[in-house]
C-alpha cells in the first residue's frame, strides 16, 4: 500500500469522525441511555442530588407506525420523584412526547400511563399496597357567545380497587387495563367497562346546546386515588390520599 493511500485513508476517516462528531453536536449532544436522559433531566429541573432511575420501559406507540421507541422512566432524588418519557428515532431524540409529560412530587408520586397507575414513595417497609380510584361524573358547558362555562358533577360515582405490584422498594404498580383498550366504550356493556372506559365516557366538555352528542372533548380533572400500604403480616400501615389526572388514565 503507498503511503498516499494510506494518507487518503487516514484523512478520509477523520473527515467521518469530525462529520459525525458535528452532527452529535448539532443534535444537542443526546444521551441515549435512561442514566444518560436522568442526569440531563437533573440539569434541566436544577435537583440538588443525583436523579437515580427507579424503573424504565421501552415501548411502541400504538398510534404510529414509525420507527420511534418510546422510553418511560420514574426516578428518584432525595425525596423528590420525577417520572417523564422521551423518543427515539434513530440519532434524535426528544425528552418530551405529547401524551406523557414530566410529572415532579416532593413526596409521593402518582401518574398513569398506558393501563398502569405508577405510585413512587417512600415505601420500603410496605410489603404490599391497594390503590382505591373513584370517578364522578363531570360535565363541562361551554358558552361561546359568552365565553362562559360551568361544570356539573354527579350524581354517577365508581369506585375500582386494584392490587399493587411492587417495583423496588420505593415503586408500586397498579395494572387497571386488563386486555386492550376499547376504541369505542360507548360499545362496551356497562358492567364490562374498567377504569379507563369510564373516565372516557364521564369527563366530557360541550358546546352548549350540544349536551351528550357526538362531538366532545376530554377533560383534564383530578381523580382521587386512595392508596392503603401494608406490611408483610397484612396489617395496614398508611393510608395515601392522592390523585391523577383524566388525561394520564385514558392516554398511552
Amino acid at each position: 500500500m503507498s503511503r498516499n493511500r494510506t494518507y487518503r485513508i487516514i484523512r478520509n476517516l477523520l473527515i467521518c469522525l469530525l462529520t459525525g462528531a458535528v452532527l452529535y453536536a448539532c443534535l444537542g449532544f443526546p444521551p441515549y441511555t435512561v442514566k444518560g436522559m436522568c442526569r440531563q433531566m437533573e440539569r434541566d429541573y436544577l435537583l440538588e442530588e443525583p436523579l437515580e432511575p427507579l424503573y424504565s420501559l421501552r415501548d411502541n406507540s400504538r398510534y404510529t407506525n414509525d420507527h420511534a421507541q418510546y422510553t418511560f422512566v420514574v426516578a428518584r432524588s432525595g425525596d423528590t420523584y420525577l417520572a417523564f418519557q422521551y423518543e427515539q428515532n434513530y440519532l434524535q431524540n426528544w425528552r418530551y412526547y405529547q401524551h406523557v409529560f414530566p410529572k415532579m412530587s416532593n413526596s409521593v408520586l402518582c401518574t398513569g400511563r398506558n393501563g398502569v397507575l405508577y405510585v413512587a414513595g417512600p415505601f420500603g417497609n410496605a410489603a404490599s399496597a391497594t390503590a382505591q380510584v373513584t370517578v364522578e361524573k363531570t360535565t363541562r358547558i361551554f358558552d361561546p357567545d359568552t365565553e362562559e362555562q360551568w361544570t356539573t358533577r354527579g350524581p354517577e360515582t365508581q369506585t375500582f380497587i386494584f392490587q399493587g405490584e411492587k417495583a423496588g422498594g420505593n415503586l408500586f404498580l397498579f395494572r387497571y387495563r386488563s386486555s386492550e383498550s376499547h376504541l369505542w366504550p360507548e360499545l362496551v356493556p356497562g358492567e364490562e367497562r374498567e377504569l379507563e372506559d369510564v373516565v372516557d365516557l364521564w369527563y366530557r366538555s360541550y358546546r352548549k346546546g350540544e349536551e351528550g352528542g357526538a362531538s366532545h372533548g376530554w377533560l383534564h380533572d383530578d381523580v382521587p386515588v386512595q392508596v392503603t400500604l401494608y406490611d408483610e403480616a397484612g396489617a395496614e400501615m398508611e393510608t395515601l390520599d392522592l390523585s391523577v389526572d383524566t388525561y394520564e388514565l385514558h392516554n398511552w
